[in-house]
């Protein structure tokens, strides 16, 4: 059997992949392009660490990293599933698919799968984020402004916050907090100003790291994942100090868009870790309800989406304190909570 086959072969298992993952006992959801569960590899109790990506075709283990040992495409899985030769594999997934195609069937097949390849590969290019060293940590110093804010120290401490107070530097003077991905990397920093003219100087209040990084990531995930595959459940809000607040306050399934948009990228995640239901938190201001809007229309076709009212007289979640939070999550309590 040559590589042309082998690639109609794989082309027609991902339309099937379903019913293949049923065959092989593989309990799972669907998640809008992606297919999740706990690995079926080597077990695991997180219902995240797995998935098959239906655009590429193509599956990942998360924790331990089973698709690299095993191969990432249909034969690897099915191999690593029944502990069986490559041929065995094959054998298995044909009874799956229809190999009575005509040429021309087959050829559009083949420009479908090579264009989403390009796709992909192109994307993937745009979203390639580099990666810190934690060791930049040890250049933040200790500033007492988000004390002064009422955020206690040992939440500063757990999510590595600190400032930049050396000159001429992307960050100085800026209270800086890094922003980690699911395998707890460090992706990218944002960085509030300690300036307390930032308006008037024409200085943002906010600003991140240099790169796209933003639209493939979101502040907490790293933490949050976690709890919103049990809840079903992530609550979005606009920046980390509105995730901190309900950190403080016991609600562990937020995370932060950092800005006002919803990118495809940021949505995907949530796709991935078990989202089916959104609680918008935006800003309480024109720019925070315009994009709560944009978050709903965009993505009210793929979760269940709700707008979290913030207390008027609150600009934010960050200005609440907790008893109020508590007060306002009440309702949602099923949703947020494990």
């Amino acid at each position: 059997m040559n590589r042309q086959e082998l690639d109609v072969i794989k082309e027609l298992a991902n339309i099937k992949i379903e019913e293949i993952l049923d065959a092989l006992g593989i309990e799972y959801k669907s998640k809008y392009n992606y297919v999740v569960c706990a690995c079926p590899i080597h077990g695991g109790n997180r219902q995240d660490a797995w998935s098959w990506h239906v655009d590429r075709g193509i599956w990942t283990c998360f924790s331990k990293g089973c698709h690299e040992q095993h191969g990432s495409d249909i034969f690897g899985l099915v191999k690593a599933m029944r502990d069986c030769s490559f041929m065995d594999a094959v054998d298995f997934i044909k009874g799956f698919v229809n190999l009575s195609m005509s040429p021309d069937e087959l050829q559009k097949l083949r420009d479908q799968r090579e264009n989403r390849e390009f796709i992909q590969s192109t994307k993937r290019k745009h979203e390639k984020t580099e990666v810190f060293s934690p060791e930049c940590l040890n250049k933040l110093e200790h500033h007492g402004y988000l004390e002064t804010r009422g955020y206690p120290r040992w939440l500063l401490d757990k999510y590595h916050i600190g400032a930049c107070l050396q000159t001429n530097r992307y960050m100085s003077n800026r209270i800086v907090i890094p922003v980690l991905n699911r395998l707890r990397e460090i992706v990218g920093f944002t960085g509030r100003t300690l300036d307390p003219d930032w308006h008037d100087k024409g200085i943002p209040k906010w600003k991140h790291s240099n790169g796209s990084w933003v639209s493939s990531n979101l502040f907490n995930i790293h933490s949050a994942a976690e709890h919103i595959e049990e809840t079903g459940t992530a609550i979005l809000c606009e920046g980390p100090l509105d995730v901190l607040r309900l950190e403080e306050a016991g609600i562990h399934n937020s995370v932060a868009i950092l800005g006002k948009k919803f990118y495809t990228g940021q949505m995907n995640i949530l796709i991935a870790v078990g989202a089916t239901d959104l609680l918008e938190a935006l800003d309480n201001d024109t720019a925070g309800r315009i994009g709560g809007s944009s978050i709903l229309k965009t993505a009210k076709t793929i979760f269940g989406v709700k707008r979290v009212p913030i207390p008027n007289g609150r600009k934010d979640i960050g200005e609440m304190s907790v008893e109020e939070i508590r007060r306002v999550f009440d309702v949602y309590e099923e949703a947020i909570r494990n």
